[in-house]
């Protein structure tokens, strides 16, 4: 493992989303091989810590230096009831990170959610901190228009319903779409918010529909966001060639297709490094897991983008702040450094 030190550009705080990985990933880096019940016997008592070194490329020839530092939070406990103890594992890895010297980190995946994007935490720290959420949502939207045209499927002739539409980045989708599309169906768990969210759209004369049950929207939607964890959410009664957008985390809305009917699903919020990257030490035989090279969470180029910009800022904080301006200029600067939308892919493979 590395020791701190000042030469990194940025870090990613994040988690493994299943066991199966985390068993994959630890029998690969040691020698002897240990059962899954001893990994998950002691997986959650280990501090986070760094595991790997990064090194990205730009499309410019620049070359920025990162670190991957693991929270170790239990897949299995990633409930409310345990919120205390993984915010604390969080704050851990930003001490961490910190310590080790990186001018910005991304919180990436749940470690984001657990602190609802609130970085006041970390006004102290040296290290700059992003959720990431903004180049995520760019990503998301970007993703959705090129598929639609992929797809044949017109926009601004569509219904598009945003499963956790009152999060960060639902919200962002819903503002990017509200005019370019015929409709917006917005679904969250907390209708007071959603109530909100739905009269502050109409009163720009966008056309909107709101509910807490995701099955009364799904049969009009042509186009599906899900920008929220798919638990208890199951794709029935939905549309004939409906492109579906997986965007949550974990993203698995593959299990919960009844009838395909002619669906097309992708992976959203990814980004692909057209100029790769390279790990230390060497991991990625146990680690990556997608359908084509170098593709990576959006919250995390969006660390990478800022980095090669020398721009260590707080870029996405807080709830509901993330605006069209920021994320078309975040989009464009990622693709400046050579990072567009990833391939379309799912479990499957790719499209």
């Amino acid at each position: 493992m590395d020791s701190p030190s000042t030469s990194l550009d940025f870090a990613v705080i994040g988690h493994q989303d299943n066991w199966q990985n985390i068993t994959t990933f630890i029998n690969g880096i040691r020698i002897g091989e240990l059962s899954s019940k001893k990994i998950k016997d002691i997986f959650s008592f280990i501090p986070p810590r760094d595991l790997f070194r990064v090194k990205v490329r730009s499309k410019t020839g620049a070359v920025i230096n990162g670190v991957y530092i693991e929270t170790f939070i239990d897949p299995d406990k990633l409930d409310t009831q345990f919120i205390r103890t993984n915010i604390g594992k969080v704050m851990n890895a930003a001490a961490w990170a910190n310590k080790m010297g990186a001018r910005i980190v991304a919180l990436g995946g749940f470690t984001s959610i657990v602190l609802e994007g609130n970085l006041d935490s970390f006004a102290r720290c040296e290290s700059q901190y992003t959720t990431g959420n903004t180049l995520t949502s760019a990503f998301i939207v970007k993703g959705v228009e090129k598929a639609a045209i992929l797809q044949r499927i017109n926009l601004q002739g569509s219904a598009v319903l945003i499963i956790g539409a009152t999060g960060d980045i639902g919200m962002a989708c819903s503002h990017f779409l509200k005019n370019k599309v015929k409709k917006l169906l917005l679904c969250a768990r907390n209708n007071q918010r959603l109530e909100k969210l739905s009269q502050e759209l109409s009163k720009e004369n966008v056309s909107v529909n709101y509910a807490v049950s995701v099955q009364d929207q799904i049969p009009e939607a042509d186009i599906i966001i899900c920008a929220a964890s798919s638990s208890g959410i199951k794709l029935t009664d939905c549309k004939k060639d409906v492109l579906v957008c997986d965007a949550g985390y974990p993203k698995n809305l593959e299990s919960k297709i009844e009838n395909n009917n002619g669906l097309k699903i992708f992976h959203g919020g990814m980004g692909q490094v057209t100029h790769g990257y390279t790990f230390s030490p060497d991991y990625s035989n146990t680690i990556y897991r997608y359908a084509a090279p170098y593709i990576i969470h959006g919250c995390i180029v969006e660390a990478m983008v800022l980095a090669f910009e020398n721009r260590f800022e707080t870029y996405s904080a807080g709830k509901g702040n993330i605006t069209v301006k920021n994320m078309e200029e975040i989009y464009s600067l990622s693709v400046k450094h050579g990072i567009d939308i990833a391939p379309f892919y799912n479990e499957n493979g790719l499209w």
